[in-house]
């Protein structure tokens, strides 16, 4: 497993950021880094599994393991889902090596303004590259729809 952290300032108070990340009406706009069409199913909170979508190809499911409110939330991909969220044997190499990878958000006050948004992912290295394609992408999304 290799570890990719990947970060951006946003100009708005931590909390905000905090909750603009669990915001259902904003993640489609900026997880479109990964495709049109993105969205979750449930709440995000200590315990919860979530089912990461899009309309066509499904997704996966992620745990959330630990979480603190305006500091970080700790999260760990435990299965493949289709599109209507039913979870499906992993299919291929690809996606046996998904399940057991983490997603990490921290959430730093820069100032009462500014706030770093860090992603920490813990994946096969075979991921690399794609989140260094997207991951920049959608922090940028998600910056610009957190100022706005």
């Amino acid at each position: 497993m290799k570890t990719l952290k990947y970060s951006i300032q946003i100009n708005k108070p931590q909390d905000l950021v905090f909750n603009k990340i669990m915001d259902k009406s904003v993640y489609p706009d900026w997880a479109k880094a990964w495709g049109e069409g993105m969205t979750y199913e449930g709440t995000w909170k200590m315990g919860e599994a979530i089912p990461f979508l899009d309309d066509l190809r499904g997704g996966t499911k992620a745990v959330i393991e630990d979480m603190r409110p305006h500091e970080y939330i700790k999260m760990k991909h435990v299965a493949m889902v289709d599109s209507q969220n039913i979870e499906v044997e992993a299919a291929d190499e690809s996606m046996k090596k998904w399940i057991g990878s983490q997603e990490n958000y921290y959430f730093k006050e820069v100032n009462e303004n500014q706030t770093t948004f860090e992603v920490e992912m813990v994946v096969d290295e075979s991921f690399q590259q794609m989140f260094d394609e997207t991951w920049p992408k959608a922090l940028q999304y998600f910056k610009e729809v957190s100022e706005k």
